[in-house]
């Protein structure tokens, strides 16, 4: 009688819990099975598919999107440049700018911004990921996220060396602020938003990036 032999990676729930934390499952690949993805995979499947994975201890998990959720996070990066690019600060990269993290993760914020200076020759990655940290992340919070998993990503991302996090909700209207791992505020549609240290020149009021994704005719009244 023949045999089935186990898989080489069997994860059990709690297992797959502990590595990427609280995720919907229906974001989690199961093509390759979790645990054995590769930094292959989140190419295969953006380059097939158009479709954007983190790889999270060999899990892969798909990015969380919506088309507010993807205005805003373009529209910030939009502003942020407008203050980068004329002093030569750095670039903002979008969705798709992965960083490795901890040697076995890639992560990618929806948006973040790489100092000139965290660069050796001041010029950006043509192919691979990045083993730097960006100064500032931002997440923009979709349906299908949880705020426990952007919060542990935060945590991740302070923990590799990033400088200033920003969670956005579009839902509520704010923005939080974290300076560290334990240092966190809220702003409110009537409350500026800036760049702190990482970015002393950049400005802008909470609620004018919110109006900025409505048209409707209320909006023009």
């Amino acid at each position: 009688m023949s045999t089935i032999s186990p898989p080489e990676f069997e994860l059990t729930v709690e297992d797959l819990a502990a590595r990427v934390g609280a995720v919907p499952l229906w974001r989690v690949r199961t093509d390759p099975v979790p645990g054995a993805a590769t930094e292959e995979d989140v190419e295969r499947i953006r380059r097939c598919e158009d479709r954007i994975c983190e790889l999270i201890d060999g899990v892969l998990v798909e990015k969380a999107v919506s088309d507010k959720s993807a205005f805003l996070a373009v529209e910030l990066a939009t502003l942020l440049n407008a203050v980068i690019r004329p002093r030569r600060l750095g670039w903002v990269l979008g969705a798709d700018g992965f960083v490795r993290l901890f040697g076995d993760r890639l992560r990618a914020p929806d948006v973040s911004f790489v100092r000139r200076n965290q660069r050796a020759d001041q010029r950006l990655l043509e192919q691979g990921y990045s083993d730097v940290a960006p100064a500032l992340a931002v997440e923009v919070f979709s349906p299908g996220n949880t705020i426990a998993e952007l919060e542990r990503k935060r945590a991740e991302f302070f923990a590799a060396g990033t400088e200033l996090f920003w969670i956005v909700y579009p839902e509520q209207e704010q923005i939080i602020v974290s300076t560290g791992p334990a240092e966190h505020r809220t702003l409110q549609a009537g409350d500026i938003l800036t760049g702190g240290s990482v970015l002393p020149d950049f400005s802008l009021r909470v609620g004018d990036l919110f109006a900025a994704a409505d048209l409707s005719d209320s909006q023009s009244e």
